[in-house]
């Protein structure tokens, strides 16, 4: 009796510990930060791709046009913030988080960063110069793709990829 006892315990424990293996392996939701995200402020949109070094984010909409005037590189300053790229060679760093570069326009400065998405429709950015660090979460912005005629229609973007 006690033999069985044994051999029913032990089948339990193979069973639970293959059934959790499962479990833990399989994700939450495909890890892909790629689409259009609206800023945490609501006045930019970013859209974010997959390139041959990493994600690359660059501004898809603003809501009052900029100009670059901060660029440290002399030969950028004074074109259109739109198109421009904000996240450069974001590359995997864990599960849902990829780390690279930020510009930010507002001072012409490049700094380490990193996205992590915190749910299907959420990212989170942040961004760190020295020891001083910040961040803010972006809305996944809705597939509007799919409209081929009038005002909802896609308009075709150039690929913020570099070449």
């Amino acid at each position: 009796m006690a033999m069985r006892d044994r051999s029913s315990l032990r089948a339990f424990v193979v069973c639970l510990a293959a059934g959790g293996a499962v479990l833990t392996a399989a994700p939450a939701f495909a890890a892909d930060p790629s689409g259009e995200w609206l800023v945490a402020d609501h006045t930019a949109r970013i859209r974010i791709e997959r390139c041959a070094d990493g994600y690359w984010g660059s501004i898809a909409w603003e809501q009052t046009p900029g100009i670059d005037k901060n660029n440290p590189d002399p030969n950028k300053r004074g074109r259109p913030l739109l198109g421009a790229p904000i996240l450069l060679s974001m590359k995997p760093e864990d599960s849902n988080k990829w780390e690279g570069k930020v510009y930010n326009p507002k001072d012409g400065g490049y700094y380490h960063a990193s996205i992590k998405l915190e749910g299907a429709n959420e990212l989170r950015l942040e961004g760190c110069m020295l020891i001083f660090c910040s961040g803010e979460t972006w809305t996944r912005v809705p597939d509007t793709g799919h409209a081929t005629t009038g005002a909802a229609a896609a308009t075709p973007s150039r690929s913020v990829c570099p070449r």
